[in-house]
């Protein structure tokens, strides 16, 4: 498997861990000190702690929602030495009780550090649906 394969596995396999709940898989993923962006929340979450507890209370709400899934576009990805930087495109689809559906754009950044890439930033944003009209 080369490099850009390896990190197009690890950004599945993210996906498929938040699937399961594998709180445990999400975290042998990430550097001690990444940060994360994610759609439905304000704050950037810093380091090892911060992103534990937000990870529970997204596992939580998801939980409450309904059946999820996702299909993750194959990422476009550069690698410069020991650091990667992958794009990619998501939708995701919760089913009732409690649904709602997304389209994602998503940035990730890579190092590889003692042979073994690891996340240290994770962006998301929603796909933007065109430019607001101008009334005057």
């Amino acid at each position: 498997m080369d490099e850009k394969q390896e990190i197009e596995r690890m950004i599945r396999a993210t996906f498929a861990a938040f699937t399961d709940g594998n709180v445990d898989a999400l975290k042998v993923m990430d550097h001690p000190h990444s940060t994360i962006w994610d759609l439905f929340e304000p704050q950037l979450f810093v380091g090892t702690e911060e992103r534990a507890r937000f990870r529970q209370k997204d596992l939580e709400q998801s939980k409450k929602r309904g059946k999820l899934t996702f299909d993750v576009e194959k990422p476009m990805t550069d690698i410069w030495g020991d650091v990667a930087l992958a794009r990619y495109y998501l939708r995701f689809n919760y089913e009732p009780p409690n649904p709602t559906h997304g389209h994602v754009r998503i940035t990730a950044v890579f190092r590889k550090i003692d042979g073994r890439w690891l996340r240290v930033h994770h962006h998301e944003g929603a796909v933007p649906t065109g430019v607001p009209p101008i009334t005057e």
